[in-house]
C-alpha cells in the first residue's frame, strides 16, 4: 500500500524591509526640495527699493531651521547625512537641466530661450549654492552639537542661534560670490548689499522663528523612541519595529 504523498510547502511569503520609526526620512525630504528649489529661485535677482536680494531669500532659510533640527535631535551624524543627501539632490538636478537645454528643441517648441534664461544658470548658482550649503550647514551642525555636549538640554536658543550666526556667514559669503556676476550684481557696493542684507536676513528668519523651531524640537523628542536614552549615540539609527 503507497503512502499519502506529502502535501507541498507554501510557498514563503513576499519579503520586505521593516521600516525603522522616525521622522528622520520626512526631513531629510523636506530639505532636498528646500536646496534644489532654492536654487532655482536664486537665479532671479530681487529688489525691495535699495534692498537686493534674490528669488530664493524666503526659502533658503528653511534649510538652516531644518538643520537645526536635525542636529540638535539626531546628533551629528545625521545632520551630516542629510546635507550629504539634499546636496546630492541638488547636484542632480543641476546636471538634469543641464541635459534638458542641451536636448534638440522640437520645431514646434518656442520657449527655448526663455528655457535657458531662467534654468541655463543654475549650474552656477548650484556651484555655489553646494559650496556654501556643505560648509555652512556642517559648521551650523558642528557648532549646535558641541555647544549642546556642554549646555545638555538648556539654552536651546544660544546654540541655535550661535550655529546660525557662524553657518550663515560662511554660507553666505561663498555663494554670494558666485552668484553675484549671474544675477546682474557688478559694483562692490551692490555685492556688500547684498552679503549683508542676506545675512542679517537669514539670522533674522532664525530668531523670527524660533517658536516654530522649538516646538518641532519639542514635538520630535517627545515621539522619536530613542531620543534621551542611555548608551545611544548621536545619529544612531531607530531600533525596527
Amino acid at each position: 500500500m503507497s503512502s499519502p504523498a506529502t502535501p507541498a510547502p507554501a510557498p514563503a511569503p513576499a519579503g520586505f524591509a521593516r521600516r525603522p520609526r522616525t521622522y528622520f526620512d520626512l526631513i531629510v525630504a523636506a530639505y532636498c526640495v528646500v536646496l534644489v528649489l532654492s536654487n532655482v529661485a536664486a537665479t532671479k535677482g530681487v529688489a525691495f527699493g535699495p534692498v537686493l536680494t534674490d528669488g530664493g531669500f524666503f526659502l533658503f532659510p528653511l534649510a538652516y531651521v531644518l538643520g537645526d533640527v536635525v542636529s540638535e535631535v539626531y546628533g551629528f551624524r545625521s545632520a551630516r547625512r542629510a546635507i550629504v543627501t539634499s546636496f546630492a539632490a541638488g547636484l542632480f538636478s543641476s546636471v538634469v537641466f543641464w541635459l534638458v537645454i542641451a536636448l534638440p528643441p522640437a520645431d514646434f517648441y518656442e520657449g527655448q530661450a526663455a528655457f535657458e534664461a531662467v534654468l541655463g544658470p543654475v549650474p552656477l548658482i548650484v556651484a555655489g549654492s553646494l559650496l556654501g550649503y556643505l560648509a555652512g550647514q556642517l559648521l551650523n551642525a558642528f557648532v549646535l552639537v558641541k555647544v549642546k555636549a556642554r549646555t545638555r538640554e538648556r539654552h536651546l536658543w544660544a546654540r541655535l542661534i550661535g550655529s546660525t550666526l557662524v553657518g550663515e556667514l560662511v554660507d553666505t559669503v561663498i555663494f554670494c560670490a558666485v552668484a553675484a556676476p549671474i544675477i546682474g550684481i557688478s559694483t562692490l557696493g551692490d555685492f556688500l548689499n547684498y552679503v549683508v542684507v542676506g545675512y542679517v536676513y537669514k539670522v533674522l528668519v532664525e530668531v523670527l522663528i524660533m517658536p516654530v523651531t522649538y516646538a518641532v524640537i519639542g514635538w520630535l523628542k517627545r515621539r522619536e523612541p530613542t531620543y534621551g536614552e542611555a548608551g545611544v549615540p548621536a545619529g544612531a539609527p531607530a531600533p525596527t519595529r
